[in-house]
């Protein structure tokens, strides 16, 4: 069966057939170290790169890019957002209470 233990000395012809689980040659290492060093330099040159960070204003448009100090009323300003907490949840109606 699949599972039976042979005694020693039993081996078959696929027992002494080529090592599925061989290491791997030196072209197979080296390889797989030029795909390895590619990604990582690809993923940091993405993160490096910050792709549209100089802000180029429209033609004919009338705002310009932001001088230094400014904030509004150009290219490249701050959006001001404001935070306003939630209501509080309702409490339990009078009559669900009264139970």
């Amino acid at each position: 069966m699949f599972l039976r233990r042979r005694p020693r000395g039993e081996e078959t012809q696929a027992d002494t057939g080529p090592n599925p689980y061989r290491p791997t040659t030196r072209r197979q290492r080296l390889v797989i170290l030029a795909i390895t060093t590619a990604v990582v330099v690809t993923l940091w040159m993405l993160l490096i790169e910050r792709p549209g960070w100089k802000v180029q204003p429209i033609p004919g448009s009338p705002l310009a890019p932001c001088r230094a100090g400014q904030t509004t009323d150009c290219v490249g300003g701050q959006a001001n957002v404001l935070l306003i907490p939630a209501t509080p949840a309702p409490g339990p109606s009078g009559a669900s209470a009264a139970r």
